[in-house]
């Protein structure tokens, strides 16, 4: 069941899921395509060999990534997947074979303004966000890639763009669902997904973004029932990397380890990308880990609070938990204000992409932008590396449940302000472990520009820089 409430409109809306592919296995567990299957041959394999060889198994090539060199093979009659995957594995010039796991994305939707906002405007149940727009509302060098359903980006064809997204920066589409450059949105979930971190904000209407100067590139690795492989999703990850991102969102998930979408996520990690991952809304079935998530040496797993900063009942835990944000719970009103506790930005009225309103959703798919956009907001600063970016939000997060990291909360619920005040504080401005002379050149272009960021006395901030902060630096200076 789908849940939206838009306005003071109360819509139940229970739709057959149509599925594009035939699914193998069950709720809970892992889902497969069930008439292809992925392939990695070793290097230094000619096409013409490959060809031969999967010939041999009765086999046929549907699609080479042209990003890492696997391959979509398809199932031959009387075969299953398992079995071929199987076959494949025992051959020595396969580098590795796997099932081509089915991700879904992690939302519940719903509706409506600012006010409503209470996972950004509310410091302690919230992001703590506007502290941290103090700081920065971010950089349009910034780019965040959204890997989902799409995004409502633009007019074409029978596509619209989100009226409150006229003004936020995109580059880069693709869409790998349609294997065109137009990651137009046929879901919405998408499209909402993309507005908690760069919705147009200050423009006297509708809802807030995180880092709402940042740019976002639409990449469509989900169809129009939130549903992709892994294939096209690993493919989608590879063109984020190579085309400037900084951060890459994944509100989806599914319960298969892959070995192609891990080199992904360790691909675009290598490069530079800070990669942020729901861990899923599967709590009450089973409670699967979750992947990409659970790659935990390249990707940041956040789960989803609600308003009461407990755990959400729908969220996964795990050891691979790192942070928690808010994702919402449509079914309380802790905050009396009238409307389920749900996550609130624009989107498009179910099966209409030109029918925007706006909407709570819940789900740990909405908890997840909250994450990348702070992450967002730390790259524009100059804080680049995955790793000292995650150190910043993790270092800084409001411990909840048992001390410490513990697997319902991971090391807590991120918090902007003290995330981007993390290095600064420290007088590190650059986060390269040292107060330095690009700390003190970057206390200078502050103190011309007046830029606040590198405002570090008194301890609360006056958002001035000036001879007092100097003179504190000067005593940071070396450490």
């Amino acid at each position: 069941m789908i849940k939206r409430i838009w306005i003071a409109a109360v819509l139940l809306i229970c739709s057959a899921v149509l599925c594009p592919h035939t699914l193998a296995a069950g709720k809970g567990k892992p889902e497969w395509v069930k008439g292809e299957f992925i392939v990695k041959f070793k290097p230094g394999m000619a096409r013409s060999q490959v060809k031969s060889m999967t010939h041999k198994h009765g086999s046929e090539i549907l699609a080479s990534s042209r990003f890492s060199r696997f391959q979509r093979l398809k199932v031959p009659q009387g075969r299953t997947a398992a079995q071929m995957v199987e076959i494949f594995r025992k051959r020595p010039e396969v580098e590795y074979a796997e099932l081509n796991y089915i991700a879904r994305a992690f939302a519940s939707p719903n509706d409506s303004y600012y006010y409503l906002q209470w996972n950004f405007s509310d410091p302690y149940r919230g992001i703590n966000a506007e502290a941290a727009w103090d700081i920065t509302e971010g950089d349009p060098g910034t780019i965040v890639a959204v890997l989902d359903s799409g995004v409502a980006y633009e007019d074409y064809g029978s596509f619209q763009q989100a009226p409150d997204l006229a003004s936020t920066s995109f580059v880069s589409p693709y869409d790998f669902i349609n294997n065109d450059a137009h990651a137009n949105d046929d879901d919405g979930h998408g499209t909402h997904v993309a507005g908690t971190i760069a919705q147009n904000t200050n423009n006297y209407s509708g809802a807030a973004g995180i880092a709402y100067d940042c740019s976002i590139m639409p990449v469509k690795v989900l169809d129009d029932i939130g549903e992709g492989t892994y294939s096209a999703i690993a493919d989608g990850v590879y063109h984020a990397a190579n085309n400037g991102a900084k951060v890459i969102n994944m509100s989806l998930g599914g319960s298969g380890y892959s070995t192609t979408l891990r080199n992904a996520v360790q691909y675009a990690y290598n490069n530079g990308v800070t990669i942020v991952c729901a861990t899923g809304n599967e709590y009450n079935e089973g409670n699967p880990t979750t992947y990409p998530a659970a790659y935990n040496s390249y990707c940041i797993a956040v789960g989803a609070t609600r308003y009461d900063r407990t755990r959400a009942p729908y969220s996964n835990t795990g050891s691979y938990v790192d942070l928690v944000a808010p994702g919402g719970d449509l079914d309380v009103d802790q905050n009396n204000d009238g409307y389920g506790d749900g996550i609130l930005q624009q989107t498009f009225a179910e099966g209409d992409p030109t029918d925007f309103g706006y909407y709570f959703y819940d789900g740990t798919s909405m908890a997840t932008p909250h994450v990348s956009g702070i992450a967002a907001m730390l790259i524009s600063l100059g804080i680049t590396d995955p790793d000292d970016v995650r150190e910043a939000l993790e270092s800084t997060a409001r411990d909840l449940g048992s001390t410490g990291k513990d697997n319902q909360y991971g090391w807590g619920l991120v918090d902007a302000y003290a995330a981007l005040d993390y290095y600064r504080s420290m007088g590190d401005f650059n986060a390269d472990g040292s107060s330095d002379m690009d700390d003190l050149a970057m206390l200078i272009e502050n103190w011309l520009t007046s830029d606040g960021y590198a405002d570090i006395t008194p301890e609360t901030g006056d958002g001035i820089v000036n001879f007092r902060d100097f003179a504190v630096f000067s005593q940071l200076y070396g450490s």
